[in-house]
């Protein structure tokens, strides 16, 4: 009898300390989850709102970056606005840095992770040019969702989220702003489309529908007109062209292709398009002096033929006797 009872007394404790193993804890948190609570910030004095220039050394060249009026401009490319978001991002990627998961700290592994010169270089100064931050960006780890890190003057290796170097470094892309347009589409009431083959006009009636005017009186399918200022009124550019007063060199000077919208108040946003290189056709707007480049794709959703806007007429019915 006794046998029995302690048989089932000590299944009954076994169960009880799976329980307790599973749900309570008792050897208390995992190595990894102490390090993240008590990792500490790798800049621990680094405040985003102070920085005001940021220098960005990759591949030999060197990118500054500008705070002017509170506004971000590439100084080393003619004070061109910046890509406020990016410069957003990498101030909020740099202020999150913790050394949460030290990886190395022996100098002669630094170019194994490239956080050396074979890296990306970045320096972030306040407005009376003290060092904020300095650091060296590396590769990604092995599983690519993260990056190795490395502060300046030090030697510790640390894994940070993000594939990082494409935070860092713009390459080709720049860190200019793509921005072509960006305007309110509920705004627009008329749309204004000329190609080498027909000039399309398109206005919104008292009803809020929109109309064809030219080339023919039509209905119009609503949803691609909306698709199609969807494209227009947030146009973001695939490539940069240059500045240059010989629009001829773009096939600008005679555009092949024009689209304009006229908002509401009277103002008007017009793009030119110009010759295809590369794939990519040279567009510009009527107010600015910025030649951008976009694929031939992206011209296309823009520059629609009447055929695609119009609506499908309705089947006509028989009469009957």
């Amino acid at each position: 009898m006794k046998t029995k009872q302690l048989l089932i007394l000590g299944a009954i404790f076994i169960v009880l300390a799976i329980v307790v193993l599973l749900f309570e804890n008792p050897f208390g948190q995992s190595e990894y989850e102490k390090k993240v609570e008590t990792a500490t910030p790798l800049f621990p004095n680094f405040n985003k709102e102070r920085v005001t220039k940021i220098e960005i050394v990759a591949n030999g060249e060197t990118t500054t970056l500008l705070k002017q009026d509170n506004n971000w401009v590439v100084a080393s490319m003619d004070n061109y606005p910046a890509d406020s978001e990016g410069v957003t991002e990498l101030l909020s990627k740099v202020a999150e840095f913790k050394n949460t998961q030290r990886v190395s700290n022996n100098p002669e592994k630094q170019a194994e992770f490239e956080v050396d010169r074979t890296g990306v270089e970045a320096k972030l100064m306040d407005a009376n040019g003290t060092l904020l931050a300095h650091l060296f960006v590396g590769k990604t780890t092995p599983g690519f969702l993260s990056s190795y890190v490395r502060v300046a003057d030090a030697n510790d290796v640390y894994i940070a989220q993000g594939y990082l170097q494409s935070v860092f470094d713009k390459d080709t892309r720049t860190w200019k702003d793509r921005t072509i347009f960006d305007f309110n589409k509920g705004i627009v009431t008329q749309l204004n489309i000329s190609s080498p083959e027909e000039t399309v006009e398109l206005r919104l009636d008292a009803d809020g529908t929109w109309q064809m005017l030219k080339p023919v009186a039509s209905a119009v399918k609503q949803d691609e007109v909306d698709s199609l200022l969807t494209t227009f009124s947030g146009l973001d550019t695939d490539d940069f062209g240059g500045m240059t007063d010989d629009l001829g060199e773009y096939g600008l000077d005679t555009p092949q292709s024009t689209i304009s919208a006229v908002h509401n108040d009277g103002t008007t946003a017009t793009l030119h398009i110009g010759k295809e290189e590369d794939g990519k056709l040279y567009v510009k707007r009527d107010d600015k002096e910025t030649v951008f480049r976009l694929f031939k794709s992206n011209v296309d959703r823009l520059i629609k033929k009447s055929d695609t806007l119009k609506a499908e007429e309705p089947p006509a019915t028989a009469e009957t006797e």
